[in-house]
């Protein structure tokens, strides 16, 4: 059973870095050729300080935190059965671009847990997974909001 008053609360906090080298190669995972991900002069000429990273990539954050598996120790902590739970959707929100050489600090952070009669029956509980990031003067800079169900 999901543990609902974990909603709302600070998870884990952890600094990442964007290296230019990383962004270039999920680019090449995404087969997005845009230079504005892979030439720093490119980056610059169209006013950016270097390479941008491409709107998924701070996904990979997850991937970068002390866990093996940042997902499955959120499921675990709030009791949610990984066998019976689906990735619903995902948002993106951004306050401004980020560039290659950036090292922001991301909180994350589960967000609003709410319910939802399934149309087979039964009860579906829905889990906003939060990813915060700041630049070094604490303003956010993006958020991505992951939604997981468990099905009844």
């Amino acid at each position: 059973m999901i543990n609902i008053n974990m909603a709302n609360t600070k998870f884990k906090s952890f600094q990442f870095p964007f290296e230019k080298g990383k962004i270039r190669e999920f680019a090449n995972a995404i087969y997005d050729p845009n230079p504005i991900y892979r030439d720093s002069q490119y980056a610059k000429s169209q006013g950016f300080s270097d390479v941008i990273i491409p709107p998924t990539f701070p996904m990979t954050a997850l991937f970068h935190v002390e866990s093996d598996n940042i997902v499955l120790e959120v499921m675990q902590k709030l009791g949610m059965d990984p066998i019976k739970s689906v990735h619903g959707e995902i948002e993106y929100t951004y306050e401004r671009p980020i560039c290659a050489g950036e090292s922001l600090r991301g909180e994350i952070n589960i967000g609003n847990i709410y319910e939802k009669a399934g149309k087979r029956g039964g009860t579906m509980t829905f889990v906003e997974l939060e990813i915060k990031l700041f630049d070094t003067t604490d303003r956010l800079v993006a958020i991505v909001r992951n939604t997981f169900i468990e099905k009844g």
